[in-house]
C-alpha cells in the first residue's frame, strides 16, 4: 500500500496500518527522511525490513527474516560479503593484468568496454569470463557457475553492494549454502541482511556515494560467540 504523508509517523501508527496492510510504501512530502528514523522503525519491527529511498524520499517497510535471525547467523552473512569483496577486487586485477590496464585510471576502463568492441565481452583466464554492462561488470565461472557482478565506476573500489547481485552470488556459491538457504531466494531477506549489517557499522557508505551505496567495512569483522541482543 502507497501513502502520501506530509511528515513521519509514529511507530504506533505505523503498527496499525502494518496490521491492515502486508506492505507499506511512504511517499513524505514535507519532511526529509533520516537515517535515525530507519533505524528506530527497524528495531522496533523486528520482522520487517526498512529501506529508506532517500532520492525520492520515500519509505518500504515489507516482511523479511527477522533481526534475530540475521544477528544469530552474522558470521555466515559478513563471510558472504567479505568473499564477495575478496573476489570482486581479484577479479579485477586479473582483468587489468589481462587487458594491461591502470585501474587507477579510469579512462582506460573505459576505453577498455566502449571502444575496444571486441573486448567489451570475453574471457580473462581459462576459469572466468566476463561481460561490461552499464556501469558494471559480470564475471561468470566457467566450471562452477559462480556468478558476480561488479561496479566499475567507483575508481579501484570494486566492492559496492547490490541487493540482487550479492544474492546471486551468494547463490552460487557453493561455500555459501546456508547463507543461501537462510535468504530463501527472497530479495526482501537480502535487504534486511544488508540492512542490519549496516547498522552494526559491518558496513559503511561508499565515500562519495551519491545514493547510500555500501561497502565493507573492512575494519570491523563480528566476533564468534558474541551474544547479540
Amino acid at each position: 500500500m502507497t501513502i502520501n504523508i506530509k511528515k513521519t509517523l509514529e511507530i504506533g501508527k505505523v503498527r496499525e496500518l502494518l496490521n491492515e496492510n502486508e506492505t507499506l510504501l511512504f511517499v513524505v512530502t514535507d519532511e526529509k527522511l533520516t537515517r535515525s528514523y530507519v533505524l528506530e522503525l527497524q528495531k522496533e519491527l523486528p520482522n520487517y525490513v526498512v529501506t529508506r529511498i532517500e532520492w525520492l524520499n520515500k519509505l518500504n517497510i515489507v516482511p523479511s527474516i527477522s533481526t534475530k535471525v540475521v544477528l544469530e547467523n552474522i558470521l555466515e552473512f559478513h563471510n558472504c560479503i567479505e568473499l564477495f569483496d575478496k573476489t570482486a577486487h581479484s577479479l579485477m586485477n586479473e582483468m587489468a593484468e589481462t587487458f594491461d590496464i591502470n585501474l587507477n585510471n579510469s579512462n582506460e576502463i573505459y576505453e577498455l568496454k566502449t571502444k575496444r568492441s571486441e573486448n567489451q565481452r570475453g574471457e580473462i583466464n581459462n576459469e572466468w569470463k566476463y561481460h561490461f554492462h552499464g556501469k558494471g561488470c559480470s564475471f561468470t565461472n566457467t566450471n562452477t557457475e559462480q556468478f558476480l557482478d561488479v561496479q566499475i565506476n567507483n575508481g579501484i573500489e570494486f566492492g559496492e553492494l547490490d541487493t540482487y547481485y550479492l544474492m546471486k552470488f551468494i547463490q552460487t556459491t557453493e561455500s555459501l549454502k546456508k547463507a543461501s538457504q537462510i535468504l530463501n531466494n527472497k530479495t526482501e531477506n537480502m535487504r534486511k541482511v544488508i540492512e542490519t549489517l549496516w547498522s552494526s557499522d559491518y558496513l559503511i557508505e561508499l565515500p562519495d556515494g551519491i545514493n547510500n551505496e555500501l561497502i565493507l567495512n573492512r575494519n570491523k569483522k563480528p566476533i564468534a560467540n558474541t551474544v547479540y541482543n
